[in-house]
């Protein structure tokens, strides 16, 4: 049986790693394109943490009360979470230029692959099962 403590290490593993993702996006922005892909990595990388942070805790609760409900529950879980940034992405372009819009958009892929990637390896090493069957235990 997986424990609170392997899930709470899973997410703040992920959140970590997100962080030094932020850090090098923003910088990365700023470098580039000045305060305006500063502001652009920002939104994009703030919304990410938030989306993928809140949208992982959901999984691992619903998965935890009814292994049954986790394959429809990633489902609605994922298509919100890529519509949510899809909207924020939106919001961003129709407000700011391509200095902010891109950035942005290259914030979002980039905490995407970083939240995903140590999520996986994390739960894995955690041994985190994709569900839990009850009376498994023996």
């Amino acid at each position: 049986m997986t424990t609170a403590t392997s899930k709470t290490k899973v997410l703040r593993g992920s959140a970590a790693v997100s962080a030094v993702a932020v850090l090098a996006a923003v910088v990365v922005a700023f470098l580039l394109a000045g305060a305006d892909g500063l502001t652009g990595a920002a939104i994009g990388s703030v919304a990410t943490v938030v989306v993928l942070s809140l949208g992982s805790w959901a999984m691992l609760v619903i998965a935890a009360r009814s292994p049954a409900m986790s394959l429809p529950a990633a489902a609605v879980v994922f298509t919100t979470s890529g519509l949510i940034l899809f909207i924020v992405l939106l919001i961003v372009s129709q407000t700011g230029g391509d200095a902010v819009v891109r950035p942005a958009a290259f914030s979002v892929i980039a905490l995407t692959v970083a939240w995903t990637t140590t999520f996986a390896l994390l739960a894995r090493r955690e041994r985190i099962p994709l569900f839990e069957l009850p009376g498994a235990d023996g």
